[in-house]
């Protein structure tokens, strides 16, 4: 399990669009131009330069306006220039207003649970956040390229950073590949999968036999589902797991009414977000044109017909109340999910920087 320090780390990472490229220390002694020895609660540094700091002010007393003060006054003598607080409340008004002045983000430390963040992305989580629940299960579905297995990584990626430990079952590629896929993006995906976080399973060829053997009796069906979700929810409570994916799921499933309605509710577990992914058949929502009907929600993800780059998810079907009927556009970029106006190039960090001879 990550510490506090740790996921603090990732939110400040995040907080600057750093990636996965930088390293950290916790409790930094650094000798500023003045000659005095200071020490910062944790300093991220890149890996593409080294001057480049950001320094990060974790423990606060009651005072914080003071705090702030002398945290950016060691910051300026050390000559760093990006600055963060990471703090577990709210800031009144003329904290944040100094923390504007000094040019001092502002990262909550503790996770909000009244706050459903499935992605990370504003908007998204807006429309199915509220509606996307612990022991639910929700199919991603759409074509090749549509971005099921970034949303997948972002799911996973997103919930690390909040403090919820997830897992992806594989079942039609090797996990390297998956791996090395998902790393591309600067969500933290590769750190968080480093650090134990998420893990990454494939399934084994051993499930694909139980499969074959499985007829139409009810008591067939029932052992190969127990055989499978028996041995799934082993691994999410030895893990710890919140946050389940199964990417496809179709290799799993057999296309009979009875089947399904069992496996998906098999696979509910009350205290864990599940997420599966389906290829688009039949009926243009799902692999086989049935799954919709036993899950708790639907996502159809396609390409905008105007523009291929453009991506669309639509809310076919979410239990648990009204929904957005309009779809999310986003597009696919180093960051992973985003909304598709959203400027990439646009960085966390000062406008002015200080000269110094």
């Amino acid at each position: 399990m990550m510490s506090e320090s740790q996921m603090d780390v990732y939110k400040v990472a995040q907080e600057f669009s750093l990636g996965d490229d930088f390293t950290y220390g916790v409790n930094v002694k650094l000798r500023g131009r003045s000659g005095i020895e200071h020490k910062f609660d944790l300093i991220l540094t890149s890996k593409d330069d080294e001057r480049n700091k950001i320094a990060v002010l974790q423990d606060v007393s009651e005072d914080l306006i003071s705090d702030i003060m002398e945290f950016n006054a060691i910051a300026r003598d050390c000559g760093i220039q990006l600055k963060a607080i990471a703090i577990d409340r709210e800031l009144n008004k003329s904290e944040m207003n100094l923390a504007k002045v000094c040019n001092i983000a502002v990262v909550k430390k503790n996770y909000d649970s009244t706050t459903n963040s499935i992605l990370g992305v504003k908007k998204f989580d807006e429309d199915v956040g509220r509606l996307i629940r612990k022991g639910g299960v929700y199919m991603i579905s759409g074509g090749p390229g549509t971005g099921k297995t970034a949303v997948c990584s972002q799911f996973l990626a997103e919930g690390a950073r909040v403090g919820e430990r997830g897992m992806i079952i594989l079942t039609d590629r090797q996990g390297r590949n998956f791996i090395s896929q998902v790393e591309t993006f600067s969500n933290g995906f590769k750190n968080y999968y480093s650090n134990g976080a998420i893990e990454v399973l494939e399934i084994s060829d051993r499930i694909m036999k139980l499969k074959s053997g499985v007829t139409n009796e009810y008591k067939s069906m029932i052992g190969y589902i127990r055989t499978v979700t028996n041995q799934l929810k082993t691994l999410v409570a030895e893990f710890d797991v919140t946050r389940l994916v199964i990417d496809p799921v179709t290799p799993l499933i057999i296309p009979d009414n009875d089947f399904l309605h069992l496996f998906f509710r098999s696979i509910s577990i009350p205290t864990t977000y599940t997420l599966v992914t389906s290829g688009i058949g039949k009926n243009d929502n799902s692999a086989f044109g049935l799954e919709q009907y036993f899950v708790s929600g639907l996502i159809k993800l396609d390409n905008d017909p105007s523009d291929s780059e453009i991506k669309r998810a639509s809310i076919i079907k979410m239990n648990g109340g009204e929904h957005n009927s309009n779809p999310f556009l986003f597009k696919i970029s180093t960051k992973g999910i985003v909304p598709y106006n959203e400027d990439d190039s646009s960085k966390a960090g000062p406008l002015f920087n200080q000269v110094i001879l």
